[in-house]
């Protein structure tokens, strides 16, 4: 007989509650008061959008509002995150997250890696390169083939936020060693701005973000899919016909050694946070994934759900900063050897 949601996930909260009793903890009454959510990017991006589903979800399960506020500035979100570190690790303030603040152990002074936190992986969605639909028309680049031939000769501005998995793709493609476009990279506090900055022809002719970030520019036609971040062609069907889109190896067949690399976001939480306060959030991030709206929410944002905590989700945490990291140091983008802040090569 298999074993319903309700009864499966009131287990999962038992035993991690039974744990600290045997540990000799005392349990705390978790949650007294109302929490709060930092999201170190601007609004409208990807961790911001799940950022808000996943805590109004998980605010009904704890039984007290979780208000989400962005804090942004530094490389990778570092500013949102550190105020998160600095408050008491007492889960009243946890970090909403994606794989970008992976980097900033070697992008900061910051010397916290994932060993240091424990991670709510929600969902993730494909990355794609994307132009801006003006710009094409204007320079003649409205496919993969022909930004290829015209990037390698005239330098194009692309948006991102810097040191995260975009940023990572996007080094790739102008490194001289493989795409060897010369793009100049035009920095922005978040997905979300960065694709505005893009559709407005404000400082930029590309972006790069996930499908789920720019859907609704590519349906309304201000933004043209050029490329998919991975080594397979890509079928985007969020619009009223679907559109092929290639593999980014096409062009650039040497950067698929580094491939694939996986968006996911959620949120998470210093890992000396105390055991029953982590079980509590466990229950509650576990019956919001539950939740057939959740479903409908990633489907709409074309992403595919992870539902991952504890040790599942630490280790794909580890192996995200792993790649970033060493990718960025072998590129000459960090500041900080990834083997001096204790993270192992891929």
């Amino acid at each position: 007989m298999k074993m319903s949601k309700s009864i499966a996930l009131f287990v999962i909260v038992l035993m991690a509650v039974t744990a600290v009793f045997a540990n000799g903890q005392k349990e705390i009454a978790y949650p007294e008061r109302d929490i709060s959510a930092i999201v170190p990017f601007g609004q409208g991006g990807g961790t911001d959008v799940w950022a808000r589903k996943v805590m109004e979800a998980m605010a009904k399960e704890l039984g007290v509002a979780i208000t989400v506020t962005n804090v942004t500035g530094g490389s990778a979100g570092s500013i949102g995150v550190s105020q998160v570190w600095t408050s008491p690790h007492d889960g009243y303030v946890l970090a909403a997250t994606s794989e970008t603040p992976l980097t900033i152990p070697v992008t900061t002074p910051i010397t916290q890696t994932s060993k240091d936190w424990d991670y709510f992986i929600a969902g993730g969605s494909p990355g794609l390169l994307c132009v801006n639909a003006k710009t094409a028309a204007a320079l003649g680049i409205d496919t993969l083939d022909k930004l290829a031939a015209y990037g390698k000769k005239n330098e194009l501005k692309i948006a991102g936020t810097t040191g995260g998995l975009w940023f990572a793709l996007a080094s790739l493609i102008s490194e001289k060693n493989y795409g060897n476009w010369p793009f100049t990279w035009v920095s922005y506090a978040g997905s979300g701005p960065a694709i505005v900055a893009t559709v407005g022809g404000i400082d930029a002719d590309l972006v790069v973000a996930s499908a789920g970030e720019v859907k609704d520019y590519i349906r309304s036609g201000q933004l043209i899919p050029l490329a998919h971040m991975d080594t397979v062609a890509y079928n985007f069907t969020a619009s009223a016909k679907p559109i092929a889109i290639p593999a980014i190896t096409k062009s650039i067949p040497g950067i698929a050694k580094y491939l694939p690399l996986q968006q996911w976001l959620g949120f998470k939480v210093p890992s000396d946070t105390p055991a029953d306060v982590k079980a509590k959030l466990t229950y509650a991030f576990k019956a919001a994934m539950a939740n057939p709206d959740m479903t409908g929410f990633a489907a709409d944002q074309i992403a595919v759900i992870f539902n991952k905590s504890g040790a599942e989700a630490k280790a794909m945490a580890q192996k995200s900063e792993s790649n970033l990291c060493w990718i960025l140091f072998d590129l000459g983008k960090t500041t900080y050897s990834p083997a001096e802040r204790g993270i192992a090569k891929p």
